[in-house]
């Protein structure tokens, strides 16, 4: 599968069998002749050695390489570059960027993933291909004048090969990529992608290079973190052909502490939301629901989240059996899998099947949220929490911990509630006041739908995003 790295491996080893193949005078002629041409020509790249481990001299040397010409197409190409097309937030927002681009005519768009499409990770596979967006898997399929260069120039041999092995093959893959597809702009997402393809964009000269982080940095997330990641970062923030995207304001700020640069390289783009991607059943399924989870007459409060440490739901639970206590008419349901499964199943074991549920990964989620009363959602750490979102687009109120990125995503007060991190008697007393009076939710469901629709417009997102790239967008067409 990985087509251009095992390429690129088989040349280094084939240079290293010469080498060792050398007798003592070739080697003193062609290091002579080694020395002359540093002599001549001081840049970095000539000093870079194959797993010479010298980080700052392959850092000066992808600093050096100067940007490509234009390559004077009617529109730009932009990459987008992402782990998979698995059913996660960012995986959505990088294929509504790509289709919304494509559709405006503002750029020709394609996406390349760096693991094969198969099973869950082709779960927006199908949104794509709708949208005329062209999925392709890094290193799958050879371009011939690509090989030729990821094998054949010099500097670039010499450059990628300096990379560490852990993650030399990925970032060969996507040199290749860049050399087949010679796009304007590279835009990852996601830590993984973010550093290996802007190894990767600044090695082919890629005119702009962006790199979408989407929640706070990765030492919150141990499981995620790579140990190479704040250096590589560092580094990418020297290039001015790097631009830095969050999805939020908390995000952004906690990104550039980490990474000791301004908060202001940082440009803040708020998720896109399409209000047609969610699906509600007719009456008769909704109905239908009611009886099988037996709402019928009775109140809601929902979960919906990633059963994972972040999410807290250990919180959640107990706020829920507050509530259940004090509320003989409320049904408590939660939506959603994870490695916290059996956990919440214990914290909640003692509550009568006929009042709490755990549904697990539901397809009918949007029918869910259309019939609970409140959302409740206990998060530590947030990007942009979608299922909120959702939430409020179908008119339901949200009480949400103000954990990151969360704070952009409800107005308190408005389309639901904000609380401190882990105030379980905050969070009990917004949802319940929710839950106790009718007017005040109407009033709430009101706000959420045109407060989702003000501030998480798809249309504002995409020219937002075309800034950040450089790329005009007139052809868009209204107020930003």
């Amino acid at each position: 599968m990985r087509l251009y790295s095992a390429a690129l491996d088989r040349t280094l080893l084939a240079r290293a069998e010469c080498v060792r193949a050398e007798r003592p005078w070739m080697r003193r002629w062609r290091a002579a002749g080694e020395r002359m041409m540093r002599a001549v020509d001081r840049s970095a790249w000539r000093r870079l050695e194959p797993g010479a481990g010298d980080e700052e001299l392959l850092a000066q040397t992808l600093l050096e390489v100067r940007a490509c010409a234009p390559r004077g197409a009617p529109r730009p190409r932009v990459m987008h570059v992402i782990g998979s097309l698995a059913a996660g937030g960012a995986e959505r927002q990088v294929v509504y960027t790509a289709r919304e681009t494509k559709r405006c005519g503002a750029a020709d768009t394609e996406i390349v993933v760096l693991n094969p499409l198969e099973g869950a990770a082709r779960h927006y596979l199908p949104l794509a291909e709708s949208g005329g967006v062209a999925v392709r898997v890094a290193g799958a399929s050879v371009d011939g004048p690509a090989m030729e260069r990821v094998c054949g120039d010099e500097r670039l041999v010499r450059t990628l090969g300096a990379v560490d092995p852990a993650y030399r093959a990925w970032c060969t893959d996507l040199a290749g990529e860049c050399a087949a597809l010679r796009p304007d702009v590279v835009h990852a997402w996601l830590d993984h992608a973010n550093i290996w393809a802007g190894i990767a964009a600044l090695a082919m000269g890629v005119p702009r290079v962006v790199l979408s982080t989407r929640n706070v940095n990765p030492t919150h997330f141990p499981s995620l973190h790579g140990p190479y990641f704040g250096a590589w970062y560092r580094v990418l923030a020297r290039s001015p052909r790097v631009a830095f995207i969050a999805n939020s304001r908390a995000g952004a700020e906690d990104y550039a502490a980490w990474m000791g640069v301004d908060a202001s390289r940082f440009r803040v783009v708020l998720n896109g939301f399409d209000a047609e991607s969610m699906r509600v059943g007719d009456a008769q399924a909704l109905a239908r629901i009611r009886t099988e989870l037996g709402l019928e007459g009775r109140r809601v409060v929902l979960g919906v989240f990633r059963l994972s440490e972040e999410k807290h739901p250990l919180v959640w639970a107990e706020v829920v059996r507050r509530l259940l206590a004090e509320d003989p008419g409320l049904v408590a349901l939660h939506a959603g899998d994870g490695p916290m499964r059996d956990a919440l199943a214990r914290a909640m074991a003692d509550v009568p099947a006929d009042r709490f549920r755990m549904l697990g990964v539901r397809a009918d989620v949007g029918s869910l949220m259309t019939l609970a009363t409140v959302v409740l959602h206990t998060s530590r750490k947030e990007g942009t929490p979608n299922a909120l979102l959702e939430a409020q687009s179908l008119g339901c109120p949200v009480v949400a911990t103000a954990g990151g990125g969360t704070v952009d995503a409800v107005e308190d007060g408005g389309s639901g509630a904000l609380c401190a991190v882990d105030d379980v008697e905050a969070l009990q007393a917004r949802a319940g006041e929710i839950l106790r009076d009718p007017a005040l939710r109407a009033r709430m469901s009101a706000r959420a739908a045109a407060f989702v629709r003000e501030r998480f417009g798809m249309e504002r997102m995409v020219r937002e995003t075309l800034d950040v790239c450089g790329i005009p967008h007139a052809s868009l067409g209204g107020a930003p």
